[in-house]
């Protein structure tokens, strides 16, 4: 076999290799479509559920239950480590608004999800006025809890590539349960727990970045797969 039939195989293989049809709970709309914004929004209202359960032919994990592994608050008041974190709900969420301007390679996602963290903590410090510290299980229930993701995209190779992204977020309210406060002191920590409820808000300040984060990655490297995987025809007609 020659080198130019063998390198024409090669690539052709490669080709196949990345092909992916885009899947039957998600339609293309039309580029064309004086409404597209809305008609995308619709798609992924529909559709988003299904795709947050993670699509195996496509490489895609699962972001309904998400597992973000080690995530770490480090500051100089609190010292907590999360391991084997799992984060479950974002399959239920509901988009606000879905903006797309095609010429620019731009697009911005709004939704709202109610979500769960559990893990299992190892904590020592001080929450606000409360010296703190313990080492068991966690559960963090995030009540609207609202991601906006603006994203730039670009068509390389038939394929659309996101060339970057910022995020902000914000929730109407957090509540905390932990397991062996204190090293089991009931006392110490039904009230700690309870002081740190009512004041969600700030405690959130330094817990949140660091576990939100995370999310909001997992959530765009799962898109990046589709679009690595779909080509920008299949995504979006003509």
């Amino acid at each position: 076999m020659s080198r130019l039939l063998c390198l024409a195989v090669a690539l052709s293989c490669t080709l196949d290799a990345r092909a992916g049809t885009l899947p039957s709970f998600l339609r293309a709309c039309s580029a064309s479509d004086p409404n597209l914004s809305q008609c995308v929004e619709k798609v992924i209202a529909v559709g988003g559920g299904k795709f947050a359960k993670g699509i195996p032919e496509l490489g895609i994990a699962s972001l309904d239950p998400v597992h973000l592994g080690r995530v770490v608050v480090d500051n100089p008041a609190l010292k907590l480590t999360f391991d084997d974190t799992v984060v479950t709900g974002l399959g239920g969420f509901v988009v606000n608004s879905y903006k797309i301007d095609t010429e620019k390679g731009k697009a911005t996602l709004d939704f709202t999800a109610n979500v769960t963290l559990k893990a299992h903590y190892d904590m020592d410090g001080q929450v606000l006025i409360l010296p703190i510290r313990g080492n068991g299980e966690a559960k963090i229930k995030i009540t609207n809890l609202n991601i906006v993701i603006k994203y730039d995209y670009k068509t390389v190779d038939g394929y659309w590539t996101v060339t970057g992204y910022k995020d902000s977020y914000n929730m109407d309210r957090a509540q905390f349960k932990f397991t062996n406060l204190f090293n089991g002191n009931k006392e110490l920590a039904d009230t700690t727990v309870k002081f740190a409820n009512q004041n969600w808000k700030l405690i959130m300040q330094d817990i949140a970045p660091p576990a939100i984060e995370h999310i909001i990655h997992k959530c765009v490297d799962e898109v990046k797969k589709l679009f690595k995987s779909v080509s920008a025809t299949d995504l979006l007609a003509a």
